[in-house]
């Protein structure tokens, strides 16, 4: 009788093609134009603000 270890294990290579689908991904471009505008319009407001506030200390 020869030594093989009980229970042996056989490695199978996986032989199935994962192929990404047809659709791709989602599209996420209007949420990068949507940051985008939300950023810009964020930053115009701050700089209006500031600007008001710097005229308001100047002018008393």
């Amino acid at each position: 009788m020869s030594a093989v270890p009980f229970p042996r294990t056989v490695t199978v290579q996986d032989t199935v093609a994962y192929v990404a689908k047809r659709e791709g991904p989602p599209a996420t471009e209007a949420y990068m134009w949507a940051g985008y505008a939300i950023t810009v319009g964020t930053l115009l407001a701050y700089v209006v603000l500031m600007a008001r506030r710097i005229a308001k200390s100047k002018h008393g």
